[in-house]
């Protein structure tokens, strides 16, 4: 589901539309072979997501080492697609395929959400003391005000004693 929503918001962000224009089909291929790699999804799956068959699927993957090695646009488009599929994944608590070769995947991954919790928590800390600096800083503007009425009530008091 999330697949599907990432790859709609996708599409429309970069118009990617239905035609066979090279623009367009770099961006499937890309996609495709990204899910293919992090993602445990049948062929089907993956075409349904692009609104394709399983063939296409088939056909971009197979040329995906070519269009990465030859076609800048591709290696650019590819590289951010598959960082973002793996982000999420991670997010999710899914593993992808292209990390969970290791041994010690699990431990990684659960360090990373514990560092993630930790930035969070640093996040929220930092947020609290800048709610709080804002409050400092109306406190400190209300003193200077009380200073500036201070100074001239002094003033006024000296003037009255030269009076009498």
């Amino acid at each position: 589901m999330q697949l599907e929503d990432y790859w709609d918001k996708y599409s429309r962000k970069n118009n990617v539309t239905s035609s066979r224009l090279r623009e367009n089909v770099i961006h499937r291929y890309a996609f495709c072979h990204a899910v293919r790699e992090n993602a445990r999804m049948s062929l089907q799956k993956i075409g349904r997501l692009v609104k394709r068959d399983h063939a296409t699927v088939i056909w971009g993957c197979k040329n995906h080492e070519m269009n990465y090695r030859f076609d800048s646009d591709y290696r650019i488009i590819y590289d951010n697609i598959n960082q973002e599929i793996q982000h999420m994944l991670l997010e999710n608590g899914v593993v992808p395929k292209t990390i969970a070769d290791g041994d010690d995947v699990r431990n990684v991954h659960f360090k990373f959400l514990d560092l993630s919790k930790k930035l969070r928590s640093s996040i929220k800390t930092i947020n609290s003391y800048k709610v709080e600096m804002k409050k400092v800083e109306v406190y400190k503007k209300h003193i200077a005000e009380l200073e500036a009425k201070n100074q001239r009530l002094n003033k006024e008091l000296s003037r009255l004693k030269n009076l009498l």
